[in-house]
């Protein structure tokens, strides 16, 4: 098979399943590795696909970003488990910031009501949140974007400059090791990183499906993370690279908390 005709079936699988990997490229073209990563960075250079760690997919998988109702069909159970061991985080007195999202959602709807600070730019949340007498809630401003009904922008960041949290929540929608952690919207991914400076830890809350994942707009590289909650321990090459640079990496609390809790 000459190398435009392989390219153009690299396209066709492709268009067929909107992500795929090397490793299945390979096997059924029967070419080595190394000759389908080449034919992806060619077909990348041309505007064709989008690379991911292991693999490629579609331009419009990468900025295709579902709602927040869309979004809570997804992993539920898993989320729900995500959410369990965050709030077994969070200490009495703590300063906490929410960042939008349904795996933070669930954090606020099991969060005890107890003495905490709050900030959020979810209005779910602060919805959610608005009725927990012990807990004092703040509110971030800014444009409110109706597909995740988070508020983000200028206003929101300068807000954000001017405080400090013992410890941020933040959602993404995808994460591989060389390009770092991403989301499909270029607004959000900038207060997510504006997020990031007011806090002494940075966790991330995501589910497996999250990994080797690439989106449109990068919020950091892995490494100004501190932690990463998840329901699945990634693989051995992801929690390689967690251990250097000294990141934690927390699967889900076991059914004997669940009891206890």
């Amino acid at each position: 098979m000459f190398a435009d005709e392989r390219k153009t079936q690299i396209l066709f699988l492709l268009n067929q399943s909107q992500s795929i990997l090397v490793s299945d490229l390979a096997t059924s073209l029967d070419v080595s590795e190394t000759t389908i990563r080449r034919d992806l960075q060619d077909l990348e250079e041309q505007g064709l696909l989008k690379r991911t760690h292991g693999g490629a997919i579609t331009f419009q998988m990468a900025s295709f970003e579902p709602s927040m109702v869309e979004k809570a069909d997804f992993y539920a159970e898993q989320k729900m488990q995500i959410a369990k061991q965050a709030v077994a985080m969070v200490k009495t007195g703590d300063t906490l910031l929410l960042d939008s999202g349904t795996t933070t959602l669930q954090m606020a709807r099991i969060l005890p009501d107890q003495n905490l600070t709050i900030v959020t730019n979810s209005l779910p949340i602060g919805t959610e949140l608005s009725r927990r007498k012990n807990i004092k809630l703040v509110m971030l401003g800014g444009e409110l974007r109706s597909n995740t009904e988070a508020l983000v922008g200028a206003y929101c960041e300068m807000i954000l400059q001017n405080i400090h949290v013992d410890k941020v929540f933040l959602g993404a929608n995808g994460i591989d090791l060389f390009k770092g952690v991403t989301t499909p919207n270029s607004a959000e991914a900038s207060t997510k990183r504006a997020m990031i400076q007011t806090g002494r830890q940075v966790i991330l809350v995501a589910d497996h499906s999250k990994f080797g994942q690439i989106h449109f707009a990068k919020i950091c590289d892995v490494k100004d993370l501190s932690c990463i909650i998840t329901d699945e321990l990634p693989s051995a090459e992801y929690l390689s690279e967690f251990t250097k640079q000294n990141i934690a990496v927390k699967p889900p609390l076991s059914d004997a908390w669940e009891e206890d809790g």
